[in-house]
């Protein structure tokens, strides 16, 4: 079994967010037999603005939410950034929240669901892309990208996922799941 969890990227009020990650959660549940699956909502999280003041990379982390993030994220094997696109880059409470540790994210896998307007996240997509990199992270080519997502809303503001977005998820999760084993049976060998 692997660990994988979803974190949901954006603390707004009101976000369309936790609707997306909710419905990863559901999807990915589907793979019981190979994947434990946690939602990780940055809103209920709430770290602060990164007030450690030893750089993550030391690991010689100071306060107590940052051991216990530590310790969330170092337990996880793979990961989906449930994503918006602030100003075509990364909200400020995932990129804080990646910027807190940094040896808890190494050579874990990592896939992206993204919204927005017209770009569908394309943009956070790319920049994210950039930061896992440099976190040692294995981010695997296939993405979810949904633009204009105010569209496609029922009279509730409840998003109607199509089956194509269900199928192209399908194949994200299970590509996720299979690195995430394979990569932390190569992270025993480490």
């Amino acid at each position: 079994m692997v660990n994988i969890k979803v974190i949901a990227g954006s603390t707004r009020p009101g976000r369309f967010n936790i609707q997306v990650a909710n419905w990863v959660v559901e999807q990915a549940k589907k793979h019981k037999e190979s994947a434990n699956v946690e939602l990780l909502d940055l809103a209920e999280i709430n770290l602060p603005f990164l007030d450690e003041p030893i750089p993550p990379s030391k690991g010689k982390y100071q306060n107590e939410h940052t051991k216990k993030w530590a310790s969330i994220i170092g337990g996880a094997d793979g990961f989906v950034f449930v994503t918006p696109e602030y100003n075509h880059s990364v909200s400020a409470a995932l990129k804080n929240a990646l910027d807190f540790l940094f040896a808890e994210w190494n050579y874990k896998p990592v896939t992206i669901v993204s919204y927005g307007s017209l770009a569908g996240g394309a943009r956070v997509t790319e920049h994210l892309r950039g930061i896992a990199g440099e976190l040692y992270m294995f981010d695997i080519r296939e993405q979810m990208l949904i633009p204009n997502y105010w569209d496609n809303r029922d009279e509730k503001g409840e998003y109607q996922f199509s089956d194509r977005q269900e199928s192209k998820l399908e194949k994200q999760l299970s590509s996720l799941i299979f690195w995430a084993k394979h990569m932390k049976t190569a992270r025993q060998e480490l």
